[in-house]
């Protein structure tokens, strides 16, 4: 269909311009999720080196050892009521609009 209305009246540069920007930003957002799972892959794979390192030169239960050393225990969860005094839960129904 847009090549037909091109026909009648071309698209101007801004028109192009402003077609290619919106083209651009999508790019550029996807480049940048796949930067971002990249760099979590390489951190992932670099801690599971760092770990195989560990365990292959100072055994299993030593590297155990020692992770569960630095580990602190978390706290226990305190006891939250149910519902808040004064605060009303409003159910959200879609609009027919």
């Amino acid at each position: 269909m847009r090549w037909l209305a091109n026909l009648f009246s071309p698209p101007t540069p801004e028109k192009i311009a402003e077609r290619e920007l919106q083209d651009m930003r999508l790019t550029l957002f996807q480049a940048e999720r796949r930067l971002l799972e990249a760099q979590m892959q390489v951190a992932y794979y670099r801690d599971m080196v760092a770990f195989l390192e560990d365990v292959s030169s100072q055994g299993v239960e030593d590297v155990v050892d020692k992770r569960r050393a630095t580990t602190s225990p978390t706290p226990p969860m305190q006891d939250v009521p149910a519902r808040t005094p004064g605060l009303t839960t409003v159910p959200i129904v879609p609009s027919a609009a």
